[in-house]
């Protein structure tokens, strides 16, 4: 018997068109993970390990197949995900990424681009059924099991989600009730009441030409700390009694704040991801594939010049504040219904800029012929508002700017891009001179 179940209303949303969470459009994104390496990747060697995740992880070997109008995974055990080998570097990797894929034959297959010199995995894994963090533990198992079987000992299969799981609404609905849903909106609907057009928190202004740039409409600027800058921005969080997270937070809005011409404080808006595992019971691994991925937002009133330490600090008690009121998996539920227009409007309001932190994770291990150079993630949708896709591999800080060039230009997002990484090290600078 075909093992299947119906996709939730929230990852319906993912395989629709134009549809939004808040105000993130998520209709058929896809989710590009991988890692480029200095040296020649083995192509039959991927072959088998992309075989062997697919074999692990049950949705990776599913289809999303709809039916009279009804919607669900199927689940096809001889799945063998494809892989693309073909010649390319940079260019072809931002070809590759500003592609809509077809699902049609499967939700998870790679391509190896392969330079002179380095070599780039690329997973492409639809966004419906991974969220960032399942993702690069998925990144991480693939160089798990390709070191493996280069030192002869292939790895057992993962049994961590064998079996059809519900979407996360679905999930949430066991550990959260209908009355603290309805308490939720009411609250947002007395905060839409009372504020006045002063109070709307202030977004960039759109600089783009309306098409985007012809080599790639979705774009970013990378910024790459070394360990010891990694370690000395840890170090100010920790004195400051916040999380990284906080003050890459408070940095960022005082690089968006750098772009606004009108004087004096303005109400500006960080979004957040929001992992929806601590809110379930049992909790999921992150090694478990399923797209757990809510929101949340922190608001500031930011002026020219503030000082990051003292937005993070900001930024981190009502960060704080959102968990403890389950804003992210109130908020996720509260998506699923018909909403009323203020509140909706208040829901779907778009940040300044948006914050998507992966966390610490750990150095891949590398067999013998391959160096590490980077990990790249890529999830971007046309009219996405700008975000930064944050993650620290091993003892390396990567910031990732990302935009589309349709609305925001290259020149903008690149002075806020080198205002984050000059603000940064301002940062690390003051407490080295302070200590």
């Amino acid at each position: 018997m075909t093992q299947q179940r119906l996709l939730s209303p929230f990852e319906t949303g993912y395989f629709a068109t134009d549809t939004r969470l808040g105000s993130v459009p998520i209709g058929g994104m896809p989710l590009f993970i991988g890692t480029t390496v200095r040296g020649a990747v083995d192509p039959a060697v991927l072959r088998r390990v992309l075989g062997e995740l697919a074999a692990g992880h049950v949705l990776l070997r599913s289809r999303a197949v709809t039916v009279a109008g009804v919607s669900r995974f199927e689940v096809d055990e001889g799945y063998a995900p494809p892989l693309e080998v073909r010649d390319g570097e940079v260019d072809e990797y931002w070809e590759l990424v500003n592609t809509c894929p077809d699902w049609s034959a499967g939700l998870f297959r790679a391509v190896l681009l392969r330079g002179p010199v380095d070599s780039r995995i690329v997973l492409v894994i639809h966004h419906g059924i991974s969220d960032g963090r399942s993702a690069f533990a998925l990144l991480d198992e693939m160089w798990r099991r390709y070191s493996a079987h280069f030192a002869g000992t292939a790895l057992p299969l993962e049994d961590s989600d064998r079996d059809l799981l519900d979407g996360v609404d679905r999930l949430l609905a066991l550990v959260t009730t209908d009355a603290e849903v309805d308490g939720f909106l009411a609250q947002v609907g007395e905060m839409a009441a009372t504020v006045g057009p002063e109070g709307v928190p202030r977004t960039l202004p759109h600089d783009g030409d309306g098409s985007g740039d012809p080599g790639g409409r979705l774009a970013l600027r990378r910024i790459e700390l070394p360990p010891r800058h990694t370690g000395e921005l840890v170090e100010v969080a920790r004195e400051q009694g916040i999380s990284v997270n906080s003050l890459l937070a408070g940095a960022a809005l005082a690089a968006v704040r750098a772009e606004l011409t009108e004087d004096g404080p303005l109400p500006l808006m960080c979004g957040h991801a929001a992992d929806l595992r601590p809110e379930l019971s049992p909790r999921l691994p992150v090694s478990t594939m399923l797209n757990c991925a809510s929101g949340a937002g922190t608001p500031a009133l930011v002026d020219r010049d503030a000082d990051p330490r003292a937005l993070g600090a900001v930024v981190d008690a009502t960060m704080r504040q959102m968990l403890d009121t389950r804003f992210p998996a109130l908020f996720m539920r509260a998506a699923q219904r018909a909403l009323a227009p203020e509140v909706a409007a208040m829901l779907s309001g778009a940040p300044a800029i948006a914050l998507s932190n992966m966390g610490r994770l750990p150095a891949h291990p590398m067999p013998a012929g391959l160096e590490f150079v980077r990990d790249e993630v890529f999830a971007m949708a046309a009219g996405m508002p700008p975000k930064m896709t944050i993650f620290t591999v091993g003892d390396r800080l990567t910031i990732q700017v990302e935009y589309d060039t349709a609305e925001h230009s290259h020149r903008q997002m690149g002075r806020i891009a080198e205002s984050m990484s000059d603000l940064l090290a301002r940062v690390t600078r003051t407490a080295a001179a302070r200590g």
